[in-house]
């Protein structure tokens, strides 16, 4: 049976849809696994100290990080070919952004950063002002 379910969850991981990721910042993996179906990969992050490594689940072209079996980190690389958040796509202009969350952003070497209530988007911008790749944070302060 075991078996049997593994099976399907790996089939159905391609056909479900996407989730929230800010809404799901701080699921467990449990919660993860059950939106998004199995990964393509699952690595090891390592960081200064063992006990800070993460684990990121790969869906194509974007990351799920996640730390004590809560997703806290999501990336997506300018590879990812669909639908980021509340229609916001790889590509898409710098104004986009800041429809979605406002022209309130530091400017930093890594990309323009919004502290939002609860989390940090930090997006990479080209120097054409499109969208590289972003990432979601759950803000743990």
């Amino acid at each position: 049976m075991r078996k049997l379910l593994f099976f399907l969850t790996l089939i159905l991981s391609n056909v479900l849809a996407e989730i929230d990721v800010i809404a799901e910042l701080g699921a467990t993996h449990v919660d993860l696994l059950r939106q998004k179906g199995a990964p393509n990969a699952i690595l090891p992050v390592r960081q200064g100290r063992p006990d800070d490594d993460d684990v990121a689940f790969v869906y194509g072209d974007s990351y799920f990080y996640l730390y004590n079996n809560h997703f806290y980190r999501a990336f997506f690389s300018k590879r990812h070919s669909g639908e980021i958040y509340k229609g916001l796509k790889i590509g898409d202009s710098k104004g986009e952004l800041t429809k979605l969350w406002g022209n309130k952003y530091d400017l930093e070497k890594d990309g323009l950063v919004w502290h939002k209530d609860g989390y940090i988007i930090v997006a990479k911008i080209t120097t054409e002002n499109q969208l590289e790749s972003i990432w979601f944070i759950k803000d743990v302060n």
